[in-house]
């Protein structure tokens, strides 16, 4: 069995969103007016405290936070969304998940396909927790087996999307792209 290396995840999953992501949907869709939030006090509040990665400057001049989750599933139909209810279920270390939490005004959840390039559900955030929570247990449940054993429950795509606001699109990747 492989417990997740969250430090080698991470660097894939920011190295998919700086070679796919920023340029094809951050700076095309946005303009530019973007800030990730990678690095210094305030990106840890936003991203621990609010589940914010990346900040999105509207045309009207609002913020609009995004939190993203790029996911790998090699030789698996994509047909639900892992939605974390505990960042931490080790006794005496329980902590929240980004669905309790979280306070971004977009989920941006992609799935990484088999030429690398991302099939991608911006996700009205507020509207899909407000859905979500009461029916919570209708859902299977996910449980990781790293470190922190994460914990969450596996919600069909198309349950969502007959209920809350999904925009689907797709961004291409440079091996797709050549």
């Amino acid at each position: 069995m492989r417990l997740n290396d969250f430090h080698s995840d991470d660097a894939w999953q920011r190295g998919v969103r700086d070679r796919i992501l920023v340029p094809q949907f951050y700076h095309a869709r946005t303009g530019g007016r973007f800030v990730m939030m990678d690095k210094g006090r305030l990106s840890v509040f936003l991203q621990r405290r609010m589940a914010v990665d990346t900040i999105v400057q509207g045309k009207d001049g609002g913020a609009v936070g995004i939190e993203e989750k790029i996911v790998r599933w090699q030789g698996r139909e994509y047909t639900a969304y892992a939605l974390e209810t505990h960042s931490c279920t080790v006794e005496g270390h329980e902590s929240p998940g980004w669905m309790r939490y979280g306070e971004a005004d977009f989920l941006l959840y992609c799935f990484q396909q088999a030429d690398e390039s991302l099939r991608c559900h911006l996700i009205d955030f507020p509207k899909l927790k407000a859905w979500f929570w009461p029916i919570e247990e209708q859902f299977r449940i996910f449980q990781m087996k790293e470190r922190n054993r994460s914990r969450g429950r596996v919600v069909p795509i198309a349950a969502v999307k007959e209920s809350v606001p999904v925009s689907v699109f797709h961004l291409s990747s440079e091996r797709a792209a050549a």
